[in-house]
């Protein structure tokens, strides 16, 4: 099933928990209990899921042998970033940026991605939607992997993820990502996958590194008490901010936190 159906009706999702647990309880309440007005939405998100569907085109592609080019991936890319910004409200870019100059870089960023890229004949599925329960929650768990390959005679999911620097050892085997679609992945098929970022950075000389993670039935268990605890912290009402969150830049509900006042 397609995300899109399966989001029309209550669910979690690692979107909403990571809000809670790594961003801001704040903007957690704002966007999911008080659904507040958006006041500005940062042009690097839609930067991602124009990046995510042209590499979904890639992948559809490479399931039976084939490669698109740089300028094909470009071309997509442009088309939709273009006309999503466009049906945009309150678009908010960096400073130097603009609609010409992100689409430049994600020319520059697809080469080191097509460079790199080893998934041919292999592909299982697509951006497929799952749904899933975990225990003691109230609502099911809802995401969707980006791509899942077989990986020798392992499955394996592979998530494109765009970033402005490398990543740091050891994120990888710390994010709460790749414990929630592991998991939901162990749920759906009773095996443990392994699991894949595909790290692009938004640098002058781009790079495209891979970085492998497993997660074992000790890991699922504790998400299980964690997201339990999230559920229960959010029934009794416990929202404080996060004054030093890395997302306060482009925090979509800036006004909303400054006459916030408990």
């Amino acid at each position: 099933m397609k995300i899109d159906e399966l989001r029309t009706k209550p669910h979690w999702s690692y979107t909403a928990l990571n809000t809670y647990l790594n961003v801001c309880q704040l903007q957690y309440f704002f966007r999911y209990i008080e659904q507040a007005e958006v006041e500005q939405i940062s042009a690097s998100l839609i930067f991602g899921k124009a990046f995510h569907a042209a590499l979904s085109q890639q992948a559809d592609v490479a399931g039976s042998g084939s490669n698109l080019s740089v300028e094909n991936l470009g071309d997509m890319f442009d088309e939709y970033f273009t006309a999503s910004v466009k049906a945009t409200d309150n678009v908010k870019y960096k400073v130097g940026e603009d609609t010409d100059t992100m689409c430049d870089l994600a020319r520059r960023m697809f080469k080191p991605v097509l460079d790199n890229w080893s998934d041919f004949y292999n592909v299982r599925s697509i951006a497929e939607g799952f749904e899933v329960t975990v225990p003691g929650l109230d609502k099911p768990l809802v995401g969707e992997f980006d791509l899942v390959i077989n990986d020798g005679r392992e499955p394996c999911i592979v998530d494109w993820k765009t970033s402005s620097s490398r990543w740091p050892s050891g994120k990888a085997d710390r994010d709460l990502q790749a414990t929630v679609f592991s998991y939901a992945y162990h749920q759906m098929h009773d095996e443990l996958p392994l699991f894949r970022f595909d790290v692009v950075t938004k640098a002058k000389t781009p790079t495209c590194e891979t970085y492998y993670t497993t997660r074992s039935p000790d890991d699922f268990a504790r998400f299980e008490v964690i997201a339990n605890r999230v559920q229960d912290a959010i029934d009794k009402g416990v929202f404080l901010p996060n004054e030093t969150s890395f997302a306060c830049p482009e925090c979509p509900y800036k006004n909303h936190c400054k006459q916030w006042k408990g």
